[in-house]
């Protein structure tokens, strides 16, 4: 398999699952990726570019231990290797905190430290999206993080919040989030379900559907097990998910990875969903 900075983790994973191992043994921040949980919601968020800031060290690293599994790198590793290594996206650099949050009164800004999730295996995204809802037009969140959330601030751009990060040292970094007036309020541009019959999408599918049921999982395993069983659904399959209701939170991870939905109302307490490609 060729690899490049922007091929995905998951993708490193699936196609050889000694991937983790390599990839954990870089430093300490990659250890994550042995945690079930955590991988499957990281890595698939994650490139190679992405991990290598969070990590704070160089691609080339990831070359030089993905290679005896196989992989093949498709870039030149004489490119500048003496580039500082910067455990921040290229938007998020500037050192001067931006005028909106600087005004901003303390008690205006929220916090939130998913350090003990992230070290103890929790996956803290719908915490934080919780928190996110919390926002208004007057305050601001602050993520405590051990790291970057670059998967979080792809999400959170997405939908119009500006964002800003500091980096307090290796093992400490802030990140804010907030909607001013100079903020992009367009409409949240996610995916949308299928308007055909979910009956007609279903049986085109015939012979070639996976099902699941997730009604009896606390969350936020509906979403860690749908992601994980797309991630191994062969093409030109579906995956059948029974649900206790529409996972909002699930629409935009579908759209990261173009996939399609239809939906069906069962009842009060059942919603069948049909995901595919």
């Amino acid at each position: 398999m060729q690899i490049a900075a922007n091929t995905k983790i998951s993708a490193l994973i699936k196609e050889n699952p000694a991937a983790i191992d390599a990839i954990a043994s870089i430093n300490r921040y990659f250890e994550k990726l042995r945690n079930p949980v955590l991988r499957k919601i990281l890595a698939s968020r994650v490139t190679i570019a992405d991990a290598a800031r969070i990590g704070g060290c160089d691609i080339e690293k990831f070359y030089e231990k993905l290679e005896p599994l196989g992989f093949i790198a498709s870039e030149s590793k004489t490119r500048n290797t003496k580039k500082p290594i910067i455990m921040q996206t290229p938007e998020t650099q500037t050192k001067t905190m931006p005028a909106y949050l600087a005004q901003l009164p303390a008690q205006h800004i929220v916090a939130l430290d998913v350090c003990e999730d992230i070290a103890s295996g929790n996956d803290p995204f719908l915490k934080i999206m919780n928190a996110v809802d919390g926002i208004g037009e007057n305050n601001a969140l602050l993520i405590i993080n051990t790291f970057e959330p670059t998967p979080l601030i792809a999400i959170l751009k997405k939908k119009g919040y500006s964002f800003w990060t500091d980096v307090k040292n290796a093992n400490l970094v802030h990140t804010y989030f907030w909607k001013d007036a100079g903020t992009n309020n367009a409409p949240e541009q996610t995916i949308k379900p299928e308007t055909g019959s979910f009956d007609d999408v279903l049986a085109g599918f015939a012979g070639k559907v996976r099902r699941i049921d997730v009604r009896a999982m606390e969350m936020p395993q509906p979403m860690v097990t749908i992601l994980g069983e797309l991630e191994i659904l062969p093409q030109q399959e579906a995956l059948y998910v029974v649900h206790k209701r529409v996972p909002q939170f699930l629409l935009p991870q579908l759209e990261e990875r173009g996939f399609n939905i239809t939906i069906k109302e069962v009842g009060p307490n059942q919603v069948d969903l049909l995901i595919y490609k």
